[in-house]
C-alpha cells in the first residue's frame, strides 16, 4: 500500500496539472497506515504465539487452528477500528509537495498517539513476553532435555522480532526528531514529508525481508523449494535410452 501511495506522489511529481485532494487519497492513506499497524501488531501476535507454546505447551485448545485464525483476526480489526478514527475526523491531510496524505506534524496530538499506538504498544507487549518467557524457563522444572530446546528456541525467535521491531523503530527516528523539533521550534523543513514517506517505506522493506529470514517457517519454506528444484548439488540429470542394436535386413 505504501508503494502504491509512492506511485501516487511520482505520478504527481511528474504532472503537477494533477491534484489527488480527494476523498480516495484520505482512503489511500487510511490503508497504509492500517497495514503499517498491522505488520507492527503481527510481531506482537507472532510473540505471543511462542509465549504459548512455552507456557502453554500442554495445551492444545490454545494451540489449535481456529485460536490461531481468531487471533489473526483480532489482531486486523485492531489497527482497522483505531485508524478509522483517524479518518473519520480528516486528520489525513493532503500535502502538495508529495501529492499524498500522510498525517501532518502540526497535528501533534493526532501523530504523537498514532506513534505511541503504532510502535509503542506491540514493543510493549513483545518486551513483556521476552521476560515472561525467560522467567518461565529459569524457574521451570522441567528436566526434559528436548522441551528446554525447543524452549530456547522459541525465545531466541522472539529475541530476533524485538530486535527487528527496534530497528524499524530506528529507522523511524528521522520522523520522530523532526516532530520534537516542530513541537519546540515551531518550524518544520520543507523535506519532512518526504523524510516521513523514506523512512517508513524505508522500514517495512527491510523489517519484511528480516522477518522473513528469522522466521523458521518461511526460511524452511524456500529450503524445500531449492531442494527441489535442486536434488543434488544443483545437477540435473536425464535418463539416457539405451541404444538398439542395429536391425539387420530381414
Amino acid at each position: 500500500m505504501t508503494l502504491l501511495i509512492i506511485i501516487y506522489s511520482v505520478i504527481g511529481q511528474l504532472i503537477p496539472s494533477l491534484s489527488f485532494n480527494d476523498y480516495a487519497c484520505e482512503l489511500r492513506s487510511y490503508a497504509n497506515y492500517v497495514f503499517i499497524c498491522g505488520f507492527y501488531y503481527s510481531c506482537a501476535l507472532q510473540a505471543l504465539f511462542r509465549f504459548v507454546r512455552v507456557v502453554f505447551a500442554k495445551i492444545r485448545l490454545l494451540q489449535s487452528r481456529r485460536i490461531v485464525v481468531l487471533a489473526i483476526i483480532i489482531q486486523w480489526l485492531i489497527p482497522i477500528f483505531y485508524i478509522l478514527a483517524y479518518l473519520l475526523n480528516h486528520d489525513f491531510e493532503y500535502h502538495p509537495d508529495i501529492c499524498s496524505c500522510w498525517l501532518s506534524f502540526k497535528n501533534i496530538r493526532a501523530l504523537s498517539i498514532a506513534m505511541a499506538f503504532v510502535y509503542g504498544s506491540p514493543l510493549i507487549i513483545m518486551g513483556l513476553i521476552y521476560t515472561l518467557i525467560i522467567r518461565y524457563i529459569r524457574h521451570s522444572g522441567q528436566n526434559q532435555e528436548i522441551r528446554q530446546i525447543a524452549n530456547k528456541r522459541d525465545l531466541l525467535v522472539v529475541k530476533r522480532i524485538i530486535l527487528l521491531v527496534l530497528i524499524g523503530m530506528g529507522i523511524g527516528i528521522p520522523t520522530t526528531s523532526l516532530l520534537i523539533i516542530y513541537m519546540i521550534t515551531g518550524q518544520l523543513t520543507e523535506l519532512a514529508y518526504h523524510i516521513q514517506v523514506l523512512s517508513l517505506t524505508t522500514g517495512l522493506v527491510v523489517e519484511s525481508v528480516a522477518l522473513g529470514l528469522i522466521t523458521p517457517q518461511i526460511r524452511n519454506l524456500f529450503n524445500l523449494q531449492r531442494h527441489r528444484v535442486n536434488p543434488v548439488d544443483g545437477a540435473v540429470f536425464h535418463r539416457t535410452p539405451a541404444p538398439r542394436d542395429p536391425v539387420v535386413g530381414s
